[in-house]
């Protein structure tokens, strides 16, 4: 989450404290001493009642006047414009209550009315009103029935210091309103209740509920808990234009921790960004969020990187960024999201999808998001049992980490990759894939249809062209080496390379495989360097000896013709065969038509029985490079 949805979070809990204390204010007026119980109601006009606080009885602590008290039948009286006021010890005006027109009923000890009630406090900071009201004496509670409004002003929204009065956001500065069906307050309990299409509104604040509880401490009224239940819906938008939309069946604010937790399917989200879980909660103080029990976090593909974390994004035929419909889904069991970083636990998965397609997919118990102030991926490390897929590559490994600046993702803890019918492992991978290219190090590996490695020897180690021939048996060659790097175009492997082929076998310290543009789409070029060992038999069963210091394998299909020339050197090459032997600088191999050809000075023996035919036959004329 970035520093700016954690601000928006922030403020958000703010507006939630200023209608606790808007509530907690609106309370104030049944704070008094019930009118009656310092003298009784006598039938007249121009009726005035007051009360006094103990012991010397003569600090005024509340007032109740009214224009004319007429007796109703069964102990009753109906009031008309009756003014209601409560005072501090230090005599200063605490809240003053209106209603034009009420019933006493001296036995019951009730006061209602189907008319209006208003409240307001002496610096009429606060006000509350509503239509039909009930007061009971003998409990002290109050309901209000209808048409319930609460207006709170800016300086109760917060502690009021210079300071937040001059930074506090314009929301803020402005106040609030809260709109309900009925207000319930029971004053030996301390709980308030806002019932039906509870609306709480600011200038950039809208909050919806079936019911809005509060609950005051005994000893000082101050707020302890808010709970916002059925259909609890916040939205809120930042100086910025950005807008944080929550929702859940219940809220629950606590003063003590002064974390809000919400329950009953709750979901947030902010500009393209969204989440849920079976709880969230938000920490104002640590800007944190926290999602546990089926989480659930959305972001678009772009917010992964600028590579994406899967694979290399379509820059040719990819949509502007704010158009796309690609994003990244992460499922867990709880996370926790700050303002630079987010932590996700317990079965961790992890998918990218263009719309309803499935782009790739990544599973781990562990995965820690580092972000940038523009909310952009700058690393991700996931730990055990990591499984990364997209189409028909697939890689493993104990720890994944990746850099969203440059696309790079390493693998360590016995890491292995597969790419269709290949696949490998090493002490490290190191996929770059803004360029897709891996390079693996340290006891490296690689397996591969052996079809791949015969007469056009290594022509798909690299990107396969589309006119290639694919494996055509079950069988696998195997190559080992200490590293080796892979690109679309080429190949490398050094140090002890060891290929293991069910038709040959090469030994060398190093291998090129490279796919140059003047050997057409589908030419592929070999070089295997220095001391050169190889072993090959060929169709008919024979075996073939070679050693060199150099072999450049050319692979190259025309129209016409098919060509597979090797070119082995050396002080000097040497070729064995079934018996015959050949010593020469350079032997020239044509693999395709099963022909060799020593230019210059050579040695060759032959012992071939009479009609024994070879594999290698000696040209009748000397091929030349």
């Amino acid at each position: 989450m970035n520093r700016r949805t954690q601000d928006s979070f922030r403020v958000l809990l703010v507006q939630w404290r200023g209608t606790i204390i808007a509530a907690l204010l609106a309370l104030g007026i049944l704070m008094f001493a019930s009118p009656g119980q310092a003298q009784p109601v006598t039938a007249g006009q121009g009726l005035k009642f007051t009360d006094y606080y103990p012991p010397e009885h003569t600090q005024l602590k509340s007032e109740l006047e009214c224009s004319q008290a007429l007796p109703q039948p069964g102990g009753r009286y109906l009031i008309t414009n009756a003014k209601y006021r409560t005072f501090r010890l230090t005599g200063e005006g605490e809240m003053n209550v209106e209603a034009p027109q009420c019933t006493y009923d001296q036995g019951q000890r009730t006061i209602n009315s189907a008319g209006p009630i208003h409240a307001q406090t002496a610096d009429g900071k606060f006000s509350i009103e509503g239509e039909g009201f009930l007061y009971r004496q003998t409990n002290s509670t109050l309901q209000i029935s209808n048409r319930v409004h609460t207006i709170i002003k800016a300086e109760l929204l917060g502690p009021q210091t210079a300071t937040n009065r001059i930074n506090a956001p314009e929301e803020t500065a402005r106040g609030m309103d809260i709109f309900s069906d009925q207000f319930d307050y029971a004053e030996n309990t301390g709980q308030g209740i806002y019932l039906g299409n509870v609306r709480v509104a600011g200038t950039n604040l809208n909050a919806t509920a079936g019911r809005l509880t509060i609950l005051l401490s005994a000893a000082d009224r101050q707020l302890k808990t808010l709970t916002a239940e059925t259909n609890v819906i916040v939205d809120y938008v930042t100086p910025e234009h950005e807008t944080v939309h929550a929702t859940g069946e219940r809220g629950f604010y606590s003063a003590d921790t002064g974390l809000i937790q919400m329950s009953g399917q709750p979901t947030w989200r902010t500009g393209l960004r969204e989440g849920s879980g079976d709880e969230l909660v938000f920490d104002r103080t640590n800007k944190v969020l926290q999602a546990s029990g089926h989480a659930r976090l959305k972001v678009p593909s772009q917010s992964m990187g600028s590579s994406g974390l899967f694979s290399r994004p379509d820059t040719a035929t990819a949509p502007p960024p704010t158009l796309t419909n690609q994003f990244v889904e992460i499922l867990c069991d709880n996370y926790e999201l700050r303002t630079n970083l987010a932590v996700f636990r317990q079965d961790v998965r992890v998918s990218d999808r263009l719309g309803e397609q499935l782009k790739g997919e990544m599973t781990c118990s562990l995965m820690t998001l580092t972000l940038a102030d523009t909310n952009e991926l700058q690393k991700m490390v996931a730990e055990n049992q990591v499984v990364i897929r997209q189409e028909d590559k697939q890689f493993t490994a104990e720890r994944a980490d990746y850099t969203g600046t440059n696309g790079v993702l390493d693998l360590t803890g016995n890491p292995t990759w597969k790419a269709g019918l290949r696949e490998g492992k090493g002490d490290l991978v190191r996929v770059n894939l803004a360029h897709e290219e891996m390079l693996v190090s340290g006891n490296a590996f690689m397996k591969l249809p052996s079809a791949e490695l015969g007469q056009s020897a290594f022509s798909t180690l690299g990107k396969p062209g589309e006119g290639e021939p694919k494996a055509t048996t079950n069988e696998l060659a195997e190559v080992y080496s200490q590293a080796y790097f892979l690109t679309p175009e080429s190949a490398l492997f050094r140090g002890g390379v060891r290929i293991e082929h069910p038709r040959m076998k090469w030994a060398c310290p190093e291998i090129t495989m490279l796919s140059p543009p003047e050997l057409g789409k589908d030419g592929r070029l070999m070089i295997a360097e220095p001391g050169v060992v190889f072993d090959v038999t060929d169709d008919q069963g024979r075996n073939f000896h070679g050693t060199g210091d150099k072999a450049v394998y050319t692979h190259r299909i025309t129209a016409t013709l098919t060509n597979d020339i090797m070119d082995l050197t050396g002080n000097p090459a040497v070729v064995e065969a079934t018996n015959i032997v050949a010593r020469n600088k350079v032997i020239i191999l044509d693999l395709a038509n099963h022909t060799f050809a020593a230019p210059g000075k050579s040695k060759l023996w032959a012992a071939t029985p009479p009609g024994a035919p070879t594999t290698f036959g000696a040209p009748k004329t000397r091929l030349t490079k």
